[in-house]
């Protein structure tokens, strides 16, 4: 009789578990419903519509989206323009320091993705007919709807907030054979109301294997008087290159001084300099403001016994395409005052 109650009660809590289970893996709201409140959350289709693009900056970053679908991303502050990214449903196009190249594979289709998310004012509007809906997952004490899509080779899963229907997270995946494992998150911030519409504040973006990035997203600019090629226009603004045999003419792009070290970079890229004839660990002579200036030019990184205090020396830039100067001692700090962008410098071999 007591092994016949237990097992009652037993199959009892199985029922339980699986009703819980099953209330928590099957949908509540169609795919159809939650795209209606995703968009409605943020202002709803009317209002979203009649935003033809906006903008919004974090740093020396602009991004600049269309209601058409196409995203344009330039680095750096007026009047300098290192870098130009633009996204279309076809490529994705980058311009960095007049160095041309087209985007492809993950990376390609995550920067469609977020061109598609980032038009449709971080709603999904612009996925309508390629969402499948997952269900609800629960994290914490939280619930979220998660829809899937894939761009390619990439599956990226949506997390919607589970009452408010807001984008909380998106995530990129995708394998193949040369590249190994691709995962990327963003997390997205709280939410803000610019001109009736909810737009996150901010993101963070992190990928398996580094330590992630916090972007605040600031000065949000809606239906911006443009020019008409705006958005195909991979022009940079870097001033101007003049190649001589073993003399080289350019432009101060940025500079700053710190911890004893000014930093003086240029609008040069390897092509510059091999053209001009310096190889590596040759002496050169620079020449910017009034002041002439012995440096060492490498080509690659320098080695370990090259950086140092008291060291003058040329290396790559390892986060763009141009070439970084180094002074590394504090009697530079009355050059920096002299300093301005696109200010003429140029390098000789000693």
């Amino acid at each position: 009789m007591i092994k016949y109650k237990w097992k009652i009660y037993l199959l009892g809590l199985l029922f339980l578990f699986s009703f819980a289970f099953l209330s928590l893996s099957q949908p509540n709201h169609t795919l159809k419903e939650i795209l209606e409140k995703n968009i409605q959350t943020a202002g709803g289709k009317e209002k979203l519509s009649e935003v033809n693009n906006y903008s919004f900056g974090y740093g020396a970053t602009s991004y600049y989206m269309s209601a058409d679908g196409l995203m344009k991303i330039t680095e750096g502050e007026e009047p300098i323009i290192t870098e130009v990214i633009i996204v279309d449903q076809n490529r994705v196009r980058r311009n960095c320091f007049n160095q041309i190249t087209e985007i492809s594979g993950f990376q390609k289709s995550t920067y469609q993705c977020l061109a598609q998310l980032r038009c449709g004012l971080f709603t999904l509007i612009k996925f309508k007919d390629q969402l499948d809906f997952k269900g609800l997952r629960k994290f914490g004490p939280k619930k979220y709807h998660l829809l899937t899509t894939n761009m390619n080779d990439l599956k990226i899963e949506f997390y919607l907030d589970g009452e408010e229907f807001t984008l909380k997270r998106i995530v990129f995946q995708g394998f193949n054979q040369n590249s190994g494992k691709y995962e990327v998150n963003h997390d997205i911030g709280p939410y803000q109301e610019i001109n009736g519409i909810k737009l996150p504040s901010s993101w963070f973006s992190s990928r398996v294997g580094t330590r992630g990035r916090k972007y605040e997203i600031a000065e949000v600019k809606m239906n911006l008087s443009l020019e008409k090629d705006f958005f195909s226009d991979l022009e940079v603004k870097v001033g101007k290159i003049k190649i001589d045999e073993a003399i080289l003419h350019g432009n101060v792009v940025k500079f700053m001084f710190q911890r004893g070290i000014l930093l003086i970079s240029t609008n040069w890229t390897k092509d510059c300099l091999q053209r001009a004839g310096f190889k590596t660990e040759d002496k050169l002579i620079l020449q910017v403001s009034d002041e002439e200036i012995e440096i060492d030019y490498y080509e690659t990184v320098p080695p370990r016994d090259a950086l140092s205090a008291g060291k003058t020396f040329m290396m790559p830039n390892q986060r763009s395409e141009n070439y970084l100067v180094y002074l590394w001692s504090a009697e530079y700090k009355t050059l920096e005052e002299k300093l301005e962008p696109l200010l003429p410098i140029q390098v000789r071999r000693k």
